[in-house]
């Protein structure tokens, strides 16, 4: 092999006329590639860019100078890191020993003639749009500059192991451990040291977390050996940060809330906490999360921060909720073996009760429940189509609301025969009660049975006829009741607003009644007002009050004899089955609207 002397072409225009209306914006030339700059940025930006563009060709121009080409086909990967290493030794001597060196080990040099590589264009491109620091370039871009994937530079040869015979546009840095992909960034600052590069950050975080505990291992043995106290004192040597936990924390709520692949809507909320844990509170050093760094915590909920769009202070039960989901998250940060974090052993301590203030003191009018009264329930009962109508009936019969009622399944309905826990000593005095729903409420675990009354059964035949007509098929058993025209659930259980299809439909009603019988005839209440319509004819009467509880699925889940309400107390079935016939009866002049 013989030395030969480097061509290097310094080619470069800027045009004077790119900043005319209508131009698209400056160009510039460099070594025979065109780089035009969006309309948009400013003079200074550009002259800030095309000096970044300079910098970067020689860069490349030294990369290219200094390249020794190794052939690594058919090399394990133990004989890839030693070539390469010789290499790199050998890389270093300059004029007849370089040569020397690159003819033992049987490499070859770079073409004379120094182009842009497809790399080079792509780092380019990148600064032309001002981005800044770059990400990591795509694999393919990277190995593919060369002559073939097995033919390499003697500074990338490490990642040809790596690879394999993967196919280079699948793969990405993502898929590489952090080891490779910051041996990467190291290799790329040397040959492009311009160029501010950026590891993706959760390879950083890994890599961070793995060195982080080999330096705590180190300083603690080094501790040890000295015979003196650990350099950070007291506090424990624990790598890893309180928004990474966070993100972790995340993922397994996520997966705590997905059953058979489908998310359940009630865990938006709580990722809707978790992500604002992330964005309210600063991040800091798990190490830091001592009793006193726990209580600071708890106290930025406590203390009810101002909500960011209102100014005001946020509600108890905003905050109430954040505290308890933070309690789950430190908890769930004990247990896991992602972290080495463990509570404080005085963590039971910590206070969690949210502070109150003056404007936190309620009127008499405020504590007031409202909801239609029985004129309103018959021009919204007169004006409704035929969902609307079972959605309103159903919903006032069994004190359903659009997360109850969207649930329930053809299969969870049984007409025209006794309880079915008849036969398990559950008496039921009257023989005309003869259909009936029962369902798990999904939000608690706790068991409800409603006596259908005889509008809601007819409302139900008739939906049952004109859905199957509409799907062209016949209804299952797990088929829930309210079906959109396609067959979709009206009640979205993955969506965060899953009964925005009962909103929409209940705001049609509504207007449209106010438009016939004249405004504000039905006061602007929401669908799941109707949930509370039973519990608030009932009273306040105590018996009526348990009566209320047990008709919204309140209270605690059944085990064991499905009879037994909290310590061997019988649930009042029959007495809320007589409750629902009273509360019918005082809305017949609803079922009489036509």
């Amino acid at each position: 092999m013989t030395s030969f002397k480097l061509k290097i072409t310094r080619r470069h225009r800027r045009s004077s006329t790119g900043r005319r209306k209508g131009s698209g914006g400056e160009r510039f030339s460099l070594q025979g590639k065109r780089f035009r700059f969006r309309v948009d940025v400013t003079p200074s930006e550009v002259d800030a860019r095309i000096s970044r563009l300079y910098e970067l060709w020689r860069d490349h121009e030294l990369f290219w100078a200094s390249q020794l080409l190794l052939d690594l086909k058919g090399l394990s990967r133990a004989e890839v890191i030693q070539f390469s290493t010789k290499a790199h030794r050998g890389a270093h001597k300059g004029g007849v020993e370089r040569v020397r060196w690159a003819e033992k080990l049987g490499v070859g040099f770079a073409d004379s003639e120094i182009v842009w590589s497809d790399l080079a264009l792509w780092i380019a491109d990148q600064i032309r749009l001002g981005v800044q620091p770059i990400e990591l370039p795509p694999l393919e871009l990277l190995l593919g500059s060369y002559r073939d994937s097995w033919v390499v530079d003697y500074r990338f040869a490490f990642l040809v192991p790596e690879v394999g015979d993967a196919d280079l546009q699948r793969l990405t840095v993502d898929h590489l451990a952090w080891k490779p992909v910051v041996r990467l960034a190291k290799r790329l600052g040397e040959v492009y040291p311009s160029v501010p590069w950026k590891v993706p950050d959760f390879k950083a975080q890994e890599a961070a977390r793995f060195l982080e505990k080999a330096a705590f291992r180190d300083l603690s043995v080094a501790s040890d050996l000295r015979g003196v106290a650990k350099p950070l004192g007291d506090q424990p040597m624990i790598p890893g940060m309180l928004h990474e936990a966070l993100g972790a924390y995340a993922v397994k709520r996520r997966k705590d809330f997905t059953h058979q692949g489908r998310f359940d809507n009630s865990g938006h909320h709580m990722l809707s906490l978790v992500e604002n844990f992330s964005k309210r509170q600063p991040d800091q050093s798990l190490s830091s999360l001592d009793f006193e760094g726990c209580q600071l915590l708890f106290d930025f909920w406590r203390n009810r921060p101002l909500n960011l769009k209102t100014g005001e202070p946020l509600s108890v039960k905003h905050c109430t909720s954040h505290i308890g989901e933070l309690r789950r998250f430190l908890n769930w940060l004990h247990l896991t073996k992602e972290f080495d974090w463990k509570r404080p052993s005085d963590f039971d301590l910590v206070e969690t009760k949210v502070v109150r203030l003056p404007t936190d003191r309620q009127s008499l009018k405020t504590l007031e429940v409202k909801t239609f009264d029985v004129e309103h329930l018959r021009l919204l009962y007169k004006h409704a189509l035929l969902s609307e109508r079972l959605n309103l009936v159903w919903c006032l019969n069994c004190s359903h609301g659009a997360a109850e009622f969207g649930r329930v399944e053809w299969g969870d309905i049984y007409l025209d025969q006794p309880h079915p826990w008849a036969k398990d000593g559950l008496q039921i005095e009257s023989a005309e009660m003869r259909n009936w729903c029962g369902q798990i409420r999904p939000k608690n675990g706790v068991v409800g049975w409603w006596y259908l009354w005889p509008e809601t059964v007819a409302l139900l035949a008739e939906w049952r006829e004109t859905l199957e007509q509409k799907l062209k098929r016949k209804l299952l058993d797990t088929d829930r009741v309210v079906l959109t025209d396609k067959g979709k659930p009206l009640y979205r259980d993955s969506s965060r607003n899953a009964q925005t299809g009962f909103s929409n439909q209940w705001s049609r009603l509504r207007s449209r009644v106010n438009k016939i019988e004249g405004a504000d005839s039905v006061p602007k209440l929401p669908f799941g007002t109707l949930r509370d319509q039973l519990s608030n004819w009932l009273g306040s009467d105590q018996n009526e009050a348990v009566l209320a509880s047990v008709g919204l699925a309140h209270g605690v889940p059944h085990k064991g004899d499905k009879l037994l309400y909290r310590h061997y107390a019988n649930r009042p079935w029959a007495e809320l089955f007589k409750a629902q016939q009273r509360f019918r009866e005082s809305l017949s002049v609803v079922f009489d609207a036509s």
